[in-house]
């Protein structure tokens, strides 16, 4: 039984890989197709976000957590997220220069977690977070469902609310920056 409970968290992100295509086909489906994939594009893009959820809450839940999960966990947000935010691009919904400020942003979350983990030996988690930053990666994490929800819903004003909407996580991920690197100095120091 507990062999079983300590694979349901990696099932669970393992699908959200799955969900992920699904969205993306989903996505192209709608917005390039013309095909009406209003509630499914809805009720994946919720599936997606509950499980990311889901599965930490679980192997914590039930101290099944390991860094191969947390590190899949990390790999199918990622694939979530990069896969999306590549269809938006090429389909004009979202601007490149999000896409770029984004991997920039998880290459600075990488090297300042291994820095920070380096000489801060209390945290057993392979990852290092903070506050804004968390904040901003949940805003990234829901932008591409609401852009197509914009999109599909408000599409004159679609453009200037999520614009708004990655100038606020822009500004939530630069301050979250800013206050890592400062950290890494202070441990330096």
């Amino acid at each position: 039984m507990k062999k079983i409970v300590r694979f349901i968290p990696n099932g669970i992100t393992v699908l959200r890989i799955i969900m992920s295509i699904l969205f993306v086909s989903n996505i192209l489906e709608q917005f390039k197709h013309g095909q009406q994939k209003i509630f499914s594009l809805i009720a994946l893009f919720f599936c997606i976000c509950v499980s990311d959820f889901i599965d930490g809450y679980i192997a914590r839940k039930f101290n099944c957590t390991s860094t191969a999960g947390a590190k899949l966990d990390i790999f199918a947000d990622l694939f979530f997220i990069i896969s999306s935010y590549v269809i938006l691009i090429i389909l004009r919904i979202l601007p490149l220069w999000f896409l770029i400020f984004m991997c920039l942003k998880f290459i600075e979350f990488l090297c300042t977690s291994n820095f920070i983990k380096r000489y801060d030996k209390l945290s057993m988690h392979p990852f290092i977070f903070d506050r804004l930053g968390r904040i901003a990666a949940v805003m990234i994490f829901i932008v591409p469902g609401i852009a197509c929800i914009f999109n599909i819903f408000t599409y004159d004003n679609s453009a200037y609310m999520v614009n708004f909407l990655l100038y606020i996580i822009l500004i939530l991920g630069l301050l979250s920056s800013c206050l890592r690197i400062r950290k890494c100095f202070k441990l330096l120091s």
